[in-house]
């Protein structure tokens, strides 16, 4: 079904920049000819040239958009026209609003200049067209006289619905990017979501009242979008989509790593030749531990495409974890590349010469991965940890706030895969949660966040403190019980710590947790 939804085909590359058509149109001629009704020759033509004046209508203002995107330095990966419109898909975001808004604008500027064109076309044909011309010559002149005032308004409506502001039409972005060079990106979110929501909401009323059903399709994905201003939302739209579409993307998103494997297992089986099935797969036993398994579906994925930046990423990433940091560099290097404007290799560049205690050159690469990707919260609050090392706590705080207004949860809770980043960070990690729990003392993430630290660092007894505070505040999360029932374990507290794996059997729905328990709970001798 996914591949279905984005089948396109190539129609030119121009300067590394794809142009395609979405598989979507076809529908556009049989809608043209219901709108036309076209009964004879002439008919047929103009409906015929009435659609393809909108398809270049819409690839100019794309064009425009790419255009743009090119001035301010920006690499333009494809352009696609689809049946609701067209879409310019960029190597990546703008850092500077100003560029975005210059981006957002080119489009509706693009559509106005050929408004203006069309009118002149059709007055120049409506004053000068011979009039004392054969009836059927007559006829075709007025047929093309009609054509260029019909795509004048086409192009007037197309100014006045994509300058809407309404996120993600052009209006949206124009009002986000003005919105984020006074206020700030997350302030900007904010903003863009309260403007957009209630005019979506008439632009749905006025869809249902004239019957325009693509009106109210383009609404559904308008809403989609808005929802992806707010983290919390495009979490939920994010798991709907997969649940839908792809059940193993649904249950890696809920953390629920062996249903997911279980998944990605069966798509392997379907579609052995997909190198991107063997990386999921991968990455879900990365977050459960099981290295080995890994890197056996990683290197079968670089087998079937030695230049997959993903695989070249992901098998540089386990060298990193078992300390061989040339190697690891030297893959971040190769796939960096392919994508000059991909973060990840930067930020796990970044990772490397922070665990080599090379501080500033770390620093170097986390702000080159923060100004490509300036959304994700882990870049701060690692580059947090560089700055606490080089003494810059003013610098390390802003940070850890930023990390924490990107996403909460996600900054004071991590993966266990991502609580190794505590290990030998025990002092920033009691700076940084210290400061949280200064403000929300009943921050259970916070606590959970301070213990696993603790853990990583052999303090069990300061981690069952916290451990055991955190339960006190969210007594149905199973992770809590599991990583005191390994801190009790360590202490020899064989009772306490059979209590918590018990606990845990009982809270936890997901399997690899399931098993893993299991295991602990097996090794534990109570006397």
């Amino acid at each position: 079904m996914m591949k279905l939804l984005s089948s396109s085909l190539l129609l030119a590359r121009v300067y590394g920049m794809e142009i395609r058509l979405h598989f979507s149109m076809i529908f556009s001629v049989v809608i043209t000819f219901m709108i036309f009704r076209p009964f004879d020759l002439r008919g047929i033509a103009l409906a015929l040239s009435w659609l393809v004046g909108f398809v270049l209508c819409i690839l100019l203002h794309e064009l425009g958009h790419a255009l743009a995107a090119k001035l301010v330095g920006v690499e333009v990966k494809s352009v696609v026209i689809w049946l609701l419109g067209g879409f310019t898909s960029l190597s990546r975001r703008p850092e500077k609003p100003a560029h975005n808004l210059v981006i957002a604008a080119a489009g509706p500027l693009v559509n106005m200049l050929l408004a203006f064109l069309c009118v002149l076309a059709y007055m120049f044909l409506f004053l000068f067209a011979p009039r004392n011309v054969d009836a059927s010559i007559f006829l075709w002149i007025q047929t093309f006289t009609e054509l260029f005032l019909s795509l004048a308004f086409v192009n007037v409506i197309l100014v006045v619905f994509n300058l809407l502001p309404i996120y993600p039409l052009d209006g949206g972005n124009i009002l986000h990017s003005t919105m984020e060079l006074f206020f700030g990106r997350s302030n900007a979110d904010l903003i863009t979501m309260l403007v957009s929501i209630p005019i979506l909401l008439g632009l749905i009323v006025f869809g249902i009242f004239t019957q325009d059903y693509l009106l109210l399709a383009s609404c559904v994905l308008i809403a989609l979008a808005i929802g992806t201003l707010n983290r919390s939302a495009l979490r939920s739209i994010n798991l709907g989509v997969n649940y839908l579409f792809k059940r193993s993307g649904y249950h890696y998103l809920q953390g629920d790593f062996e249903r997911a494997i279980q998944y990605y297992t069966q798509d392997i089986e379907r579609e052995p030749q997909q190198s991107a099935h063997y990386l999921a797969r991968a990455a879900c036993y990365l977050n459960i531990l099981q290295k080995e398994r890994a890197i056996a579906d990683v290197e079968r994925a670089l087998k079937l495409n030695p230049k997959s930046m993903m695989a070249l990423q992901l098998r540089g990433e386990i060298y990193a974890m078992d300390k061989n940091y040339d190697a690891a560099l030297d893959l971040f290097t190769q796939a960096q590349e392919i994508n000059p404007h991909w973060a990840i290799p930067h930020y796990d560049r970044g990772s490397v010469l922070l665990d080599k205690k090379e501080y500033q050159s770390a620093l170097d690469e986390f702000e080159k991965a923060i100004s490509l990707s300036p959304q994700m919260w882990l870049f701060y609050l690692i580059r947090s940890i560089v700055h606490f090392k080089l003494g810059n706590l003013e610098s390390a705080h802003k940070d850890q706030d930023q990390a924490l207004r990107l996403s909460e949860k996600e900054s004071l809770v991590m993966t266990e895969l991502n609580t190794l980043v505590y290990k030998d960070c025990l002092d920033w990690a009691e700076d940084y949660y210290g400061r949280v729990l200064l403000k929300q003392a009943r921050s259970g993430y916070a606590h959970q966040g301070r213990a696993d630290a603790y853990r990583i660092n052999d303090q069990h007894e300061k981690a069952i403190a916290d451990y055991t505070r955190a339960i006190e505040l969210m007594p149905k999360e199973a992770r809590l019980h599991f990583g005191r029932g390994i801190s009790y374990s360590a202490l020899n507290e064989n009772e306490k710590a059979r209590e918590d794996f018990q606990k845990t059997l009982t809270l936890t729905d997901k399997l690899h947790l399931k098993r893993q328990t299991e295991e602990l709970l097996s090794k534990v001798i109570v006397t």
